[in-house]
């Protein structure tokens, strides 16, 4: 399974540096204004590459998010070969997930400066704007990191499970509390099944997407110790309230 605690404290570093990339980036703006007319900066603002300056700011957070794949890969229980370029492959295409949302960030806080100086409104006022985004704010950008490291750990998972014999025997695991949803709680209750029966009783995209954004659980090999698997409290919760989130 997944370390849970390496991939909250990642979500906490990068949504912090983040958060202040928003604020440093948006007062250099306005202090770049300086003594000039609202109209002489909206000419000067539009030549300015805001989602490289973004980029450049937010280096220090595609680092961590980089690294804490390849801390992930240690609380991985591998139990079939896996290339290194296909890891790295995986790596790439969540860190372009990431540099995606950055260069958003970069547009709407040029939008939102924009708007801000028109409307004679300070440099609080535009930050609130630009975290009032939805896939801005703090929340989200935790589920950002918190879902793409999971995701991650379900796909090299998933690779792994596609070399192994049809009859191999797969348990979902994970977190058991008032957060879990309804439909982990229902794949944890059900026990041992082969990859075929998780696919027709689930859906294909269990296996890389659990339960949805910002799940704690995934679809492993069973194993003796079968660690952080208990049908038997998955289905007391499920009669309890039928909760529905994780």
């Amino acid at each position: 399974m997944s370390d849970q605690n390496v991939i909250n404290k990642s979500a906490d570093q990068i949504s912090r540096i983040l958060l202040e990339v928003q604020e440093k980036t948006i007062a250099e703006l306005y202090a770049l204004k300086g003594n000039r007319s609202t109209e002489e900066f909206i000419r000067l603002i539009e030549n300015l590459d805001i989602q490289q300056i973004v980029r450049l700011k937010s280096q220090n957070a595609v680092n961590i998010f980089n690294q804490t794949h390849f801390t992930l890969l240690g609380s991985i229980e591998g139990f079939a070969d896996t290339t290194e370029q296909t890891l790295q492959t995986l790596i790439n295409y969540n860190e372009q997930s990431l540099l995606s949302t950055l260069d958003n960030m970069g547009q709407i806080v040029k939008k939102e400066v924009v708007q801000g100086l028109i409307s004679g409104q300070g440099v609080e006022g535009v930050l609130n704007a630009v975290r009032s985004q939805g896939s801005l704010s703090e929340a989200q950008l935790r589920t950002l990191v918190d879902t793409a490291m999971n995701e991650y750990s379900r796909s090299v998972t998933k690779i792994m499970m596609d070399e192994m014999p049809d009859d191999t025997l797969y348990i979902y695991i994970g977190a058991l509390d008032e957060k879990t949803r309804d439909k982990c709680l229902q794949m944890m209750e059900v026990g041992e099944m082969t990859k075929q029966q998780i696919n027709d009783t689930f859906g294909s995209e269990v296996f890389t997407r659990g339960g949805g954004y910002n799940c704690r659980h995934k679809w492993e090999i069973s194993t003796q110790t079968k660690f952080a698997h208990d049908p038997e409290k998955a289905s007391k919760l499920r009669s309890k309230n039928g909760k529905k989130t994780d």
